[in-house]
C-alpha cells in the first residue's frame, strides 16, 4: 500500500490529489496537507472588496470536498 501526500490544497494541489485518487485505487491512501481549513479563490478578492461578491461565494470548506473523494485532509 502506498501513501501519497500532497502539500497544499490550492488549485494545483487539489487537482493532483484528485488525479492520484483516480489513478491509485482504493488500496492506496492519498492525503492533502494545507495551512488552513478553507480555499479562497484569490482572483475574486477585488470583487469581495468592492462588494460585488460575498466572501462565502469565493471560499470553500476543504474537508467535505476531499472526503467525497476519499482523500484524507489535514490542516
Amino acid at each position: 500500500m502506498a501513501h501519497v501526500v500532497v502539500l497544499g490544497a490550492g488549485l494545483s494541489g487539489t487537482i493532483m490529489a484528485y488525479k492520484l485518487r483516480d489513478a491509485l485505487g482504493a488500496e492506496h491512501q492519498v492525503s492533502v496537507i494545507n495551512k488552513g481549513p478553507e480555499y479562497s479563490f484569490i482572483p475574486s478578492n477585488p470583487c469581495v472588496a468592492v462588494g460585488w461578491r460575498d466572501r462565502e461565494a469565493v471560499t470553500a470548506d476543504l474537508a467535505p470536498i476531499f472526503a467525497k473523494r476519499r482523500i484524507d485532509f489535514h490542516q
